[in-house]
């Protein structure tokens, strides 16, 4: 027998006993044991598992492999985690459910994102929502779908959270609520809850909603305090491609009217304040900008329903919202109609 086909087999066998034992009477109720095969990684590989629960990396444990085989054990205070096993460089990771069970993980190296995940039942749900959607092409629509059929599935609610933004307060408030109690008290459910809350439905004709969040220098800065002048309310973030390359022309934009009147309030979806200061700093924003570093859950993002970047509203001199997400010519040619 070919040597590394020996050695692919041996570990197969390794990981199905090592598996096998943690599924049987040996298993600790409120307790995880993760059995990773990592083919094509050399001994001593490092794989890392973090929390990404709350949009960032997050880290809980650390594991080399052995014959291809790494093992993570611990014990989750909740029902369920959403986790990512990857390599130090970040160019292999499987994002998956993580629940106090067996679990094994099965990837190659090159094509981790695509590692076979067993013994997490809500993994499985999130499973069988990734194949309607690859099979259909319709992510939108299986959502949805999914989101109405499982409203006690944490998937369920982990979906609403990332696209309410995007589908808006009349349908995401109808999903939101056919869920389970336990599912509303989840973070997830209880972000849906605030985008519910706060939200205004915003559009042109509408009067703008005030709010207050601080800028670099940790003044608060309130809508209200530019009301008398045409402002554009701009909604970017440092990390966002399109908002960087757009700046250099607001920043023309802005050159040529704020002898006349006009004003703009950049309001950041931010976590890390140094990003965000650097990105002020690097592209010469000379207006106010605002965060109140929760992300794309800008207080302010979920107000006026934002759901991608940028995003702009033009408000009048009586705070009318006259209209959404103008640039170059076009914003000119209305200030100018604006500001006469």
């Amino acid at each position: 027998m070919n040597m590394k086909i020996l050695l692919l087999t041996v570990s197969l066998t390794v990981v199905s006993i090592l598996t096998s034992s943690l599924t049987g009477k040996s298993e600790k109720p409120g307790e995880y044991a993760i059995v990773g095969l990592a083919t094509g990684y050399p001994d001593s590989t490092l794989f890392y598992l973090d929390n990404i629960s709350n949009s960032a990396f997050e880290h809980m444990d650390s594991a080399y492999t052995m014959s291809g085989i790494f093992l993570f054990n611990g014990s989750l205070h909740v029902k369920v985690l959403h986790v990512v096993i990857r390599n130090s460089d970040f160019s292999d990771m499987r994002v998956f459910w993580l629940e106090n069970a067996a679990i094994s993980v099965k990837g190659v190296k090159g094509k981790f994102k695509e590692a076979v995940v067993e013994g997490s039942k809500t993994q499985t749900e999130q499973d069988q929502l990734d194949s309607a959607i690859q099979s259909t092409n319709d992510e939108k629509g299986q959502s949805i779908l999914f989101t109405r059929n499982h409203p006690s599935s944490i998937v369920s609610a982990n979906v609403l959270d990332a696209f309410c933004s995007l589908w808006g307060k009349d349908t995401s408030t109808i999903l939101y609520n056919s869920f389970s109690n336990e599912i509303k008290n989840t973070s997830y459910g209880k972000n849906v809850f605030e985008f519910i809350t706060l939200n205004k439905n915003l559009k042109a004709g509408d009067r703008y909603v005030d709010f207050s969040q601080s800028n670099i220098y940790g003044k608060n800065i309130k809508l209200s305090d530019y009301i008398g002048k045409v402002v554009l309310l701009e909604f970017w973030a440092s990390w966002c491609v399109p908002c960087r390359k757009g700046n250099p022309e607001l920043v023309k934009i802005y050159g040529e009217f704020k002898e006349t009147g006009f004003e703009i309030l950049g309001v950041a979806a931010e976590m890390v304040k140094k990003d965000w200061i650097d990105a002020v700093q690097q592209d010469g924003l000379p207006w106010q900008n605002v965060t109140d570093f929760r992300l794309d859950k800008n207080r302010a993002s979920l107000i006026y329903g934002v759901s991608s970047y940028p995003t702009n509203f033009l408000i009048d001199k009586n705070g009318t919202i006259v209209a959404k997400d103008l640039t170059g010519d076009k914003l000119r040619e209305r200030l100018k109609e604006l500001l006469k």
